[in-house]
């Protein structure tokens, strides 16, 4: 089961900084690295009403602030995310879901939003070493799909922005292990109360 949701990758071109609504090409780098919440908002907003959020991706992040869903100590709160797609005439709830929740709001049409350690690594970073992302993970993602075998989960397609090309995966297969290994037990869960 794979749901049809557009990607959008947190690379982009800085020296466009002016044309994207930016103060400054310091400003625009400084969004480059910090925009995995607002892009995966942007993803499963528009994967479950079809593009009908056609603000920037700047517009967005200067709501988010102005709402106090982003801070630089951080990034972006999950309570944030909901109240930003809220505004936008979406169900959305936080909490802790297990793996079997994510396959079932998948299954009833929802998209999860979830925290994870960058690109499922194994490893941590030094950022996860030093920060609070050590605990809770750090970096958002969007789950696009589940496979199942046998009526077991076998793992989850996933929509990963990064601001390396290298790590922005589109739809990729992430096995149920190493899922479960990147995985914090936090997310968002987005709907469209339209459908159903």
């Amino acid at each position: 089961m794979k749901m049809e949701v557009p990607f959008y990758s947190q690379c982009w071109d800085l020296d466009a900084w002016k044309d994207q609504g930016y103060a400054s090409r310091k400003e625009a780098e400084y969004w480059q690295r910090s925009s995995c919440g607002i892009l995966c908002a942007l993803m499963v907003m528009n994967g479950l009403r079809d593009g009908s959020v056609q603000h920037t991706m700047k517009e967005l992040i200067d709501v988010g602030v102005a709402n106090g869903a982003y801070t630089d100590a951080t990034g972006w709160s999950h309570e944030g995310i909901v109240k930003l797609v809220g505004s936008f005439s979406f169900e959305a709830r936080r909490g802790s879901f297990s793996r079997e929740a994510l396959r079932d709001a998948l299954a009833s049409g929802a998209l999860p939003i979830v925290s994870i350690k960058w690109a499922f690594k194994k490893t941590r970073t030094l950022k996860e070493s030093i920060l609070f992302w050590k605990r809770y993970g750090g970096h958002l993602a969007v789950l696009v799909g589940y496979e199942e075998q046998n009526g077991r989960l076998t793992g989850f397609y996933v929509h990963h922005t990064s601001k390396i090309f290298e790590q922005n995966w589109e739809g990729r297969f992430v096995p149920i292990e190493q899922f479960r290994k990147g995985y914090t037990g936090r997310g968002i869960l987005v709907r469209n109360p339209t459908t159903r």
